[in-house]
């Protein structure tokens, strides 16, 4: 498999866990950590399907912002309104594990929703991946 159809599986897995965060705004009881999670691994898997049509090697980490470092000393600089996205790694690990408190990291879901899908988009019209 090249970088071209691997970067599209991982954002075709991105778009599952961009389906489970759009059922979750039908159901707001569902837990913060849980729709923290698949936000987070939705960005992890967006990010990493960058790195991967770059050519540039990374790690094996769910740290969004480590990511994010690679992508830019490979020469893209993620969009200031993506930044924030970056804090949702500590839902990748820490708030599987422990639970969160409503004050610890307050979701918006509907804005986190549009901007994860501002990120995809804008990572599939860079490399003409539909």
């Amino acid at each position: 498999m090249n970088e071209r159809e691997f970067a599209s599986q991982m954002l075709l897995m991105a778009e599952k866990d961009l389906a489970v965060l759009r059922h979750m705004l039908q159901d707001p009881p569902v837990p913060d950590e849980g729709f923290g999670f698949h936000a987070q691994q939705c960005v992890e898997k967006t990010l990493k399907a960058w790195l991967t049509i770059m050519e540039v090697e990374y790690p094996r980490t769910h740290n969004l912002g480590e990511l994010a470092k690679l992508l830019q000393l490979s020469g893209v600089d993620l969009d200031v309104r993506f930044r924030s996205l970056l804090r949702l790694s500590s839902f990748a690990v820490e708030f599987r594990y422990e639970p969160s408190e409503p004050s610890d990291m307050p979701l918006d879901r509907v804005t986190l929703t549009r901007l994860i899908e501002d990120l995809m988009a804008t990572a599939k019209n860079r490399f003409g991946i539909a």
